[in-house]
C-alpha cells in the first residue's frame, strides 16, 4: 500500500472517528440541563448543609449531599451510552422535590430558628425561603419531565442524533 493511500485511509478513519465522538457527545448532551440542575442542587444542599449544621435541615442537607453522589456518578458515567440508565437520578430528584416540599411546610409551622437558624423569625424570611424551595421544586420537577421525555424518546435532540446517524450510517 502506498504512503498516499495509508495517508487517505487513515484521513477517512479519523473523520469517522471524529463523527462518532460528535455522536457520543449528542448523547450525552441530552442529559445537560439535568446534570447542570443536579449541580445547581448540591451546591444549594451544600449551602444549607453549611448554615444549618446541628439541626435536623442540616442533616437532612448533608444526607442529600451524600446521595447527590449516585446520580453524579450515573450521570458522568453516560459518555458514550446511546440508552443510558437514570433510576439514581429520577430517585435523586423525587427525594429532593419531597425535600423541598416538606421543609416548604416546616418554615410555616415550625419556628424558623429550628428550621433555618440562619433566617430571622419573621415574615419576610418565611416567604424568601418558601420561594427558594418552591423554585428549587420546581427544577426538580422540570428535571423529572426532561427524563421522562427521554425515556420515552420524545426530546428533540434523540431527533436530531437520529438524523446523523442516519446521514453519516454511524452506531455507538
Amino acid at each position: 500500500m502506498s504512503k498516499k493511500n495509508k495517508q487517505k485511509l487513515s484521513q477517512s478513519q479519523l473523520d469517522r472517528n471524529k463523527k462518532i465522538s460528535s455522536l457520543k457527545t449528542m448523547y450525552f448532551n441530552r442529559f445537560l440541563m439535568v446534570r447542570y440542575i443536579l449541580a445547581v442542587m448540591v451546591f444549594a444542599s451544600f449551602f444549607l448543609a453549611f448554615l444549618s449544621w446541628q439541626t435536623f435541615t442540616g442533616y437532612a442537607a448533608a444526607a442529600l449531599l451524600v446521595f447527590a453522589a449516585l446520580p453524579m456518578w450515573e450521570l458522568g458515567n453516560m459518555y458514550g451510552k446511546a440508552e443510558p440508565s437514570v433510576k439514581w437520578t429520577r430517585r435523586y430528584y423525587m427525594v429532593q422535590l419531597v425535600f423541598n416540599c416538606g421543609l416548604c411546610l416546616v418554615c410555616w409551622m415550625a419556628p424558623m430558628s429550628s428550621v433555618l437558624p440562619f433566617f430571622a423569625d419573621v415574615l419576610a424570611a418565611r416567604i424568601l425561603a418558601t420561594v427558594l424551595l418552591a423554585a428549587g421544586g420546581v427544577l426538580c420537577v422540570l428535571c423529572l419531565r426532561r427524563l421522562d421525555k427521554i425515556e420515552a424518546g420524545r426530546d428533540k435532540q434523540l431527533a436530531r442524533i437520529r438524523f446523523f446517524e442516519e446521514k453519516y450510517r454511524l452506531q455507538i
